[in-house]
């Protein structure tokens, strides 16, 4: 196991520690909240590393120190090659969006879909930061629909802003600041931005509504190779499960991926080995 892996896996295991902690994580998020603001590091650990990014208190406290999700960023890093086009579903800030935007290239294209205003310019600044130039943001929610929806936004971690109409026991949509944001459907991404070989979703419950909004492109020839999706609740990874199934995908296991993620891919990719 590399040093990167044992780092994040001790910090992972430290921070669930002190989460059991009453008050600790109430604690953690008032000390780093107050530190560190506009400053600009150099990622130097993990499969992040050699990124800089700019600190925002908002923002999870260890993006910069490059323990945060890495099996994600190495699943995206296998998965694409120079040239491809990655689809950022739910892009946040553009931690994933910076690993994709390398590995596709100045060949490849990089779409980063995300529904807040503001979660938006802190993206477009990490990317800048980076000197990215192959990366479109759509400042949009992926629903199952397009025109206006509703976006609760939580002050406290952007990553937990979800759309007001998910009734879902795992989402966390009830109190907030409800703000209007455009929305579309995948099927209308198809038709206007280069097709991905790699979708990663993580929409906060709205994957419910999403892949029912991509059926006429999830259903095509030139349909995503792979499918990385976070499931946000039992409810949710069933029907995920059933959906992308009934579309003629098979579920690949992911046993380095954390229990939220699920993943479907194309038996017909080329050089496909059957599961």
């Amino acid at each position: 196991m590399s040093l990167s892996a044992v780092m994040s896996r001790g910090f992972r295991q430290i921070k669930a520690g002190v989460e059991l902690i009453p008050g600790a994580h109430k604690a953690y998020k008032w000390i780093t909240t107050r530190t560190g603001e506009g400053k600009v590091y150099e990622i130097a650990h993990g499969p992040m590393a050699g990124f800089r990014w700019r600190r925002r208190n908002c923002l999870p406290f260890w993006y910069h120190l490059g323990v945060y999700e890495p099996e994600t960023s190495r699943f995206i890093a296998n998965h694409l090659r120079p040239g491809d086009t990655f689809w950022d579903l739910g892009a946040n800030a553009g931690y994933h969006t910076l690993m994709a935007a390398r590995e596709v290239g100045s060949t490849g294209r990089v779409i980063a879909v995300e529904p807040d205003p503001g979660t938006c310019e802190i993206l477009r600044e990490q990317l800048a930061l980076n000197g990215i130039g192959n990366c479109t943001i759509v400042q949009a929610a992926v629903s199952d629909r397009a025109g206006r929806t509703r976006l609760v936004r939580r002050a406290s971690d952007p990553r937990g802003n979800a759309l007001q109409q998910i009734d879902n026991p795992a989402i966390d949509n009830k109190v907030g600041d409800v703000v209007e944001v455009p929305c579309l459907t995948m099927d209308d991404l198809s038709s206007q931005h280069p097709l991905p070989r790699l979708i990663k979703m993580d929409i906060e419950g709205a994957e419910v509504l999403a892949l029912p909004g991509g059926r006429t492109f999830l259903s095509g020839a030139k349909r995503p190779e792979r499918l990385l999706i976070a499931v946000h609740g039992e409810a949710a990874r069933d029907f995920c499960r059933a959906f992308v199934q009934d579309l003629g995908y098979e579920i690949e296991p992911a046993p380095d991926l954390d229990a939220h993620s699920l993943v479907a891919v194309d038996p017909r990719a080329p050089g496909r080995v059957p599961l």
